[in-house]
């Protein structure tokens, strides 16, 4: 099928589904911890699944937000912004707001779920973290400030939104869309590289380390990655297309993007080697849903199913862990520690997610889903 025919990319909502797991497991063993528990398992934090998740989050964004500016541009000789915006609001504001209100206004009231540490750096800033919140800035409050407790995660949000702000505009003006993807990936490299070079220069200096953790959280050079793949795929790229459908190309990333992380986890080449594994997840995503000799298929429709609840899965699970962990403090004399009350915790962390986020997406986000449908341009 040529690639500008594309409606549907097959085993991208499982591959949202595992990227959303990922973060929920990772996270299980930090909220212990901020709830005074043992931390039991630390291999999980050593392999830094929360923020692989991101990571592949944000890879795929920039795929497929790109793919479909892309198809748009070719379709009507244009993007309409206004629509794209609207898409976006529809999509993402509802359940955003829904969790700044309940962290900023319910949560802070159910002091079996505190986490000491976050909370008393929330209760200090409150009024400058509700201001960037409301003002979809969670990433800046958090480079600032500390995480808000329960809805913290939702920094990544910030970076998505901020990032659709000026891309569909580019890719609506670009001549030529790879020079665009290159151009801009190697000036946020620059970019990065220099404050770097300044902060260690001038480490006590506070406006140049917020401004050092606000770039380090906004991974667009991530998102540019999967916008590269997107341009390889959109303007049928064959030569790099068939080295990454090659099975040594599709298997090596499959099974070395969890050691590579482990392996570099703490060392001086941890800030840089989200390049890396954005690249092995891009090739990832092209093989599973691109690559029609690929052996993996990812169409389960269970699979697909949570694939399709995954922002839920991604936005709740910060404020439904601590919650369990809670229960099983106060009534299973749960200490963090132990096989089989770990299993359970974990098993239930992620069940009870699940079911959250299937509740809300059929009650709740479905609600605003169908006003985003009235401005698709396919």
């Amino acid at each position: 099928m040529p690639s500008k025919t594309i409606q549907f990319f097959p085993g991208l909502n499982a591959l949202r589904f595992f990227a959303a797991l990922s973060v929920i497991v990772g996270h299980v063993e930090l909220i212990k911890l901020g709830m005074g528990l043992d931390n039991w398992f630390n291999f999980f934090i050593k392999l830094n699944l929360g923020g692989l998740g991101v990571y592949f989050f944000f890879v795929l964004s920039g795929f497929l937000i790109t793919y479909l500016l892309l198809k748009e541009k070719d379709k009507h000789n244009t993007i309409s912004i206004k629509k794209f915006y609207l898409r976006r609001v529809f999509r993402i504001w509802p359940l955003y707001y829904l969790l700044v209100l309940l962290g900023f206004f319910v949560l802070p009231h159910i002091h079996v779920i505190d986490l000491p540490y976050y909370k008393q750096h929330f209760e200090a800033n409150f009024g400058y973290n509700l201001l960037f919140y409301l003002l979809i800035l969670p990433n800046v409050a958090f480079s600032i400030y500390s995480a808000v407790p329960h809805i913290g995660q939702s920094w990544s949000i910030g970076v998505e939104e901020q990032f659709y702000i000026f891309w569909p505009l580019l890719i609506k003006k670009a001549k030529n869309v790879g020079q665009l993807i290159i151009i801009a990936f190697v000036s946020i490299i620059i970019l990065k590289a220099t404050l770097l070079v300044f902060f260690k220069l001038y480490p006590q200096n506070q406006a140049l380390l917020y401004t050092k953790n606000f770039l380090v959280m906004c991974r667009f050079e991530s998102m540019m990655i999967g916008a590269y793949g997107a341009y390889l795929l959109f303007y049928e790229k064959q030569k790099i297309l068939h080295v990454i459908y090659h099975p040594a190309a599709f298997y090596f990333s499959l099974l070395s993007f969890l050691p590579i992380n482990y392996i570099v986890f703490d060392s001086f080449i941890q800030d840089g080697i989200h390049l890396v594994l954005s690249v092995l997840f891009l090739i990832i995503i092209l093989n599973i849903s691109t690559n029609p000799t690929c052996k993996i298929k990812l169409t389960n429709s269970i699979l697909e199913y949570l694939g399709t609840i995954s922002y839920g899965l991604y936005m709740y699970h910060l404020m439904l862990i601590p919650i369990i962990v809670a229960l099983a403090k106060n009534y299973l004399n749960y200490t963090g520690n132990g096989f089989i009350e770990n299993s359970l915790v974990y098993l239930l962390s992620v069940l009870i997610s699940i079911v959250f986020s299937a509740i809300s997406y059929k009650y709740f986000e479905s609600f605003f889903l169908k006003f985003k449908k009235k401005f698709n341009t396919s």
